[in-house]
């Protein structure tokens, strides 16, 4: 019979002044058997991890990545197992603030309403009620209750690849309450507040506000640009840091160049040349070559932008600002998208274009005009 290995903790040792986990791992042998050989890994340096508090989040990722490989998920397994087991390491491989964002949706929200129950019971009536009481004991959004839902809709679907049981996706039908809060008005920057912004801006962050004003490059994206990705007439959006992390662009059609205007080539040419006209390295840094961080930068163009009576609506502002600004110009909702490079058309048209479909104000231009020619031509009416 093959031998299984079940959820392993490790051991945890020094050894040459290092830590090392010792775990067992399935060997095939020549005549198809699986023996169990003992194997021990190497985590890091004791100069580096000194205690073994600092080691023990290296020794849990590695164990993560060990554990799904060994552990065959059931549907007689609860929630919070295939989560802990299963789940949590297969995130390992998606972007660092995608597994971030899940796993903090994940423990705050999910864990402790639903976590105890099997996969197998599971229903959409434990989502609605999940959902519900979360509407009933927080100041949610009907925004952020639909991503605790897609992140347990998720979950379950991974479930179903994995064969932890074979039935439908429970959560998809679930419908978020009623009574939760509408999301918040997004706002957009328009053409004459951008440029307003522009001329008292040092040349740094002008390059920064230019840049996602005029190419609606995200904060990641700003963050990952550098010199080489830059031709002169477009931007090559080739990566994107999320804190320290850099990943690859969100998306495939993320990673599509964007033309760069006359007005912003002028801008980032003045910056290059302040920089002693570097051909390679990060374009936007605070120094010493590193990716800048990006909430500090606000911190400094923000009271510029109210010193202008101007609200600050973040970085996404500029991005949703270019959106609108081409939509009212006459840009086609699908050109719009390409720019923005969304995968999905739905996204341009309902959370970034900030304005008026052109079709409606020319019919509403055309209404205006026909009421002026009634007026005109209505007989008056003089009251006594």
């Amino acid at each position: 019979m093959t031998k299984t290995v079940r959820y392993q903790e490790g051991h945890l040792y020094v050894h040459h002044d290092a830590w090392y986990v010792r775990y067992r791992e399935r060997v095939r042998q020549v005549d198809g058997s699986i023996k169990l050989h003992q194997k021990a890994s190497r985590l890091g340096s004791l100069e580096d991890y000194p205690s073994e508090s600092h080691i023990k989040p290296l020794l849990g990722e590695f164990l993560c990545k060990l554990n799904a490989g060994n552990f065959a998920p059931e549907p007689g397994m609860t929630l919070t197992e295939f989560v802990d087991k299963i789940y949590l390491p297969f995130l390992e491989e998606k972007r660092a603030s995608t597994k971030k964002g899940y796993e903090e949706i994940w423990k705050n929200h999910i864990c402790d309403r639903v976590g105890k129950i099997r996969l197998r019971n599971f229903r959409t009536v434990n989502a609605n009620r999940m959902l519900r009481a979360i509407a009933d004991e927080n100041d949610l959004s009907k925004t952020t209750l639909q991503h605790i839902k897609a992140v347990l809709s998720a979950i379950f679907t991974h479930a179903k690849n994995e064969g932890a049981f074979d039935g439908a996706n429970s959560v998809q039908g679930t419908r978020i309450p009623n009574n939760a809060r509408e999301p918040a008005e997004t706002y957009a920057y328009n053409l004459a507040q951008i440029c307003r912004i522009l001329e008292f801006l040092p040349l740094l962050p002008k390059a920064v506000v230019a840049t996602a004003a005029f190419a609606g490059l995200r904060s990641g994206e700003l963050g990952g640009l550098e010199w080489t990705d830059y031709s002169g007439d477009a931007l090559s959006v080739k990566r994107s840091v999320w804190r320290t992390f850099v990943n690859q662009p969100k998306t495939r059609a993320s990673a599509k160049p964007v033309p760069v205007i006359r007005q912003l080539a002028e801008i980032l040419d003045a910056y290059r040349s302040s920089m002693g006209n570097p051909q390679s390295g990060v374009m936007f840094h605070s120094g010493a070559g590193q990716h800048m961080d990006f909430d500090k930068l606000a911190r400094k163009v923000r009271p510029v932008v109210t010193s202008l009576k101007i609200d600050w609506y973040g970085w996404h502002g500029f991005r949703r600002g270019i959106a609108s600004n081409l939509y009212e110009l006459g840009a086609d909702e699908k050109i719009v998208q390409r720019i923005l490079r969304h995968a999905k058309s739905h996204v341009t048209k309902d959370r970034y274009i900030k304005a008026f479909d052109p079709a409606v104000v020319a019919a509403m231009k055309k209404l205006e005009a026909t009421v002026d020619l009634v007026n005109q031509s209505a007989p008056r009416v003089h009251q006594i």
